[in-house]
């Protein structure tokens, strides 16, 4: 190319020549036709000879695919020939003298009119060529393809990043952070962070704080609080922080390994997947196994070097299962040397010092200037409260007092106490109110019953059906969800559109006992003491609950919309996220248990012998590859109710099961020993060792006892489980039980 650049500027300065010569010649007039067009033609080179230079500079193309200097050297001479003749008439003499056209006979002339003819249309010819674009071109290409290269290797980074992520643990404590921090109330809570013990914990390396309170003091809030405070620290230093809600409806899902995998996955935020989270999860992933609680705590360390600091903030405490709690415990100690840990709970459940030997405590109580901040601030945004206090301002201070002197340091009890006086119409029967405040919860929640009670006849069956909803529900239901299950009516054959509600509709008739987590869009009660309330009160309330949702799913289950039942897992997951309910629908039978039983038994029946029909839609939604969720699903069945789920799903010939879990089992899982005993005594044994497995993953220990008895291996896999659960020990260590 430099070769090409060179001639072309010799050209130029010939041409230059010829035409500077051309314009001084005496006797143009003189001049044949060939001759002047001659000169015109080499006049009008001097355009296209530089925007040649211009491409050839501009561009990395080679030229040799056009033969461009063969041609360049060819029309060098020609031009070189031309100035020569003119220089030979004295044209840049001293003195210019006019010269003849003879030196440039009209022959000669016309060959070289010829020569400059082709020379210009080739000229022509490259400059309207891509290949002048086609370095560019190249050059766009290579990096196109190394961007899409490099696209397509983060694409599939991404994708193993979010399975990786959702394989190591379903919880999304980011939801659960921001939906508890927006009920902060904004000025409370300082006293918490400015406290001596909470700024040596924060500061010094290796200490657990022990954050104990009554019901209702604000622990969960507080922890929020204490979330957002690190967080905002963690932007200008290097620290880590990672939270985890206890919640006692979702004990299925909270698992030790998921808990340890939620604050993994809140470490590795924004940070590379460290490589023994990836070799881990690629050797699970090719077996379609889980992680042992080990494996997960090694990957859960392997997060932590990043970090100049690390903390973990673990509430309600009291809420998870006490079985489980010890070895959760356990694996957070052998960790405490290096992190710092804050966990809540009520004063009963303390963290064993020789766990975590550097503990210290603080008992959480609502200071009388937070409860004051928040009272006000609550009857400013009530706008019947606020209109009360605007007309007789010393109201204020009244509602200020009494609520402060029944609360005893609960913020919940103050919540309920200005959710009972925000309906009331006139100053006189806020007053009312005021003087009869209860001092207890129990005594509260009775009064926020006799409020839902005394509501208009509609709002009352409305409120008394969500309550026996979300009270007796085996995990937390979306607002979808409960959305859809209000809207079931009995003896009907579709589900009626028309007769969905409004959430904000729902809430308002319920007292203030249901709150929307509106990040995770669930629905829950006000608090747990609300839940240990209510199910005191279920007996003599709502008697007929478990027999009211059990109906209400059978009527469900035979609505037009599913009599025929897509078969793809794709169509299904769309027909659930049209249908939610379908997606709760697994745990019917867990509402089946006892008087739904009895009083539904020719419901049941009727369904389970066409159950067929659904096996297969339940068997790719929930089949065995989520094993945690549905081993708890199938647990706790009376006798009666396994034996039709045994017939229906595995046909009269036991033996021989359509599902890969066989009725042992399925005995096994549900820790239903005489079912056991009668199957292994008809001989029914050639999967005890998948059945051993699953005893041990339940944690059933009489149901281990009674197949060890039966000759089961404990060292020995099971034919199937052994895919998911390998050995019987490994089994129980996978769910944390004592081996």
């Amino acid at each position: 190319m430099a070769e090409a650049i060179g001639l072309i500027a010799s050209i130029v300065q010939l041409v230059d020549v010829v035409v500077t010569a051309g314009t001084m010649l005496k006797d143009l007039s003189n001049a044949s036709e060939q001759q002047g067009q001659l000169l015109s033609e080499i006049s009008s080179l001097q355009p296209l000879l530089s925007a040649l230079q211009e491409r050839l500079l501009s561009n990395s193309a080679s030229t040799a695919s056009l033969s461009i200097n063969d041609a360049l050297y060819a029309f060098e001479e020609t031009m070189t020939r031309c100035s020569m003749k003119l220089q030979a008439g004295g044209v840049f003499s001293k003195v210019a003298k006019p010269i003849s056209w003879a030196l440039w006979d009209k022959k000669e002339a016309k060959a070289d009119l010829e020569k400059v003819e082709r020379f210009k249309s080739l000229l022509n010819t490259w400059l309207t060529m891509d290949i002048w674009d086609l370095a560019q071109q190249h050059d766009n290409i290579l990096t196109f393809l190394e961007l899409s290269a490099r696209e397509q290797r983060q694409h599939i980074n991404d994708t193993e990043r979010t399975a990786i992520l959702e394989w190591m643990s379903p919880i999304n404590s980011f939801e659960r952070q921001a939906d508890v921090f927006s009920t902060w109330q904004p000025g409370t809570g300082g006293w918490l962070l400015a406290s001596p013990e909470f700024r040596e914990w924060e500061n010094a390396a290796g200490k657990t704080l022990w954050c104990h309170g009554m019901p209702g003091a604000g622990k969960t809030v507080l922890t929020s609080l204490v979330v957002n405070h690190l967080e905002h620290r963690a932007q200008q230093e290097n620290i880590g922080i990672a939270c985890m809600y206890l919640n006692h409806k979702e004990i299925d899902s909270h698992t030790p390994q998921n808990l340890l995998g939620c604050l993994w996955r809140q470490l590795v935020l924004g940070k590379p997947i460290p490589g023994t989270a990836r070799t881990v999860f690629r050797h699970h992933q090719e077996r379609r196994t889980k992680s042992t609680v080990d494996e997960v705590q090694t990957v859960l360390i392997s997060s932590l070097a990043p970090y100049s600091k690390v903390y973990f903030v673990v509430d309600a405490l009291d809420e998870y299962p006490e079985a489980q709690r010890a070895n959760l415990l356990r694996y957070l100690g052998s960790m405490s040397d290096s992190i710092n840990i804050m966990i809540t709970s009520r004063p009963h459940i303390e963290p064993n010092s020789t766990i975590f030997p550097r503990l210290q405590s603080l008992e959480i109580r609502a200071t009388e200037e937070d409860m004051r901040h928040y009272i006000n601030t609550q009857i400013l945004t009530s706008n019947k409260l606020s209109k009360h206090v605007l007309t007789r301002p010393e109201l204020r201070d009244e509602i200020e007092s009494k609520i402060l002197d029944n609360v005893d340091g609960m913020f919940l009890l103050a919540k309920l106490h200005i959710d009972s006086l925000t309906g009331k119409n006139t100053i006189k029967a806020v007053r009312e109110a005021l003087h009869h405040l209860p001092k207890d919860l129990r005594h509260t929640y009775d009064e926020a019953m006799e409020r839902i009670d005394h509501q208009a006849e509609d709002d009352k069956e409305l409120a008394h059906l969500t309550l026996t909803w979300i009270v007796n529900a085996k995990r937390p239901l979306s607002v979808r969800e409960l959305l859809e299950a209000l809207a079931i009516e009995p003896n009907t054959t579709s589900l009626d559109p028309d007769n969905m509600l409004d959430v904000s509709i729902v809430l308002s008739v319920c007292a203030g006992l249901v709150t929307v987590d509106e990040a995770a869009s669930v629905v829950r009660l006000i608090h747990y003491t609300a839940q240990d309330y209510l199910d005191s009160i279920q007996t003599q309330r709502f008697p007929e609950a478990q027999t009211e949702i059990t109906s209400r799913f059978l009527t469900y289950f035979g609505f037009e919309e599913f009599s025929t039942l897509p078969q793809k897992k794709v169509e299904q997951a769309e027909l659930i996220l049209e249908h939610p309910m379908l997606g709760y629908g697994q745990y019917w039978l867990s509402h089946a248990v006892g008087q739904p039983e009895q009083q539904l038994l020719d419901r049941i029946e009727d369904f389970l012998a066409r159950v067929s029909e659904w096996r297969e839609f339940w068997r790719a939604q929930w089949g065995y590859q989520s094993l945690p969720q549905e081993l708890a699903w199938l647990a706790g069945k009376p006798p009666s109710i396994i034996t039709l789920l045994l017939w229906a799903m595995t046909g009269s010939r036991f033996d021989e099961p359509l599902w890969p879990m066989s009725p042992l089992c399925i005995a096994a899982a549900g820790n239903l020993q005489k079912i056991a005993g009668n199957l292994l005594q008809r001989g029914l044994s050639s999967d005890i060792g998948d059945a051993l497995q699953t005893a041990c993953y339940c944690g059933h220990l009489p149901m281990v006892a009674l197949l060890l008895d039966h000759g089961a291996d404990s060292n020995l896999p099971g034919e199937y489980c052994e895919e998911y659960l390998g050995t019987a020990l490994q089994a129980a260590a996978f769910q944390g039980h004592d081996a």
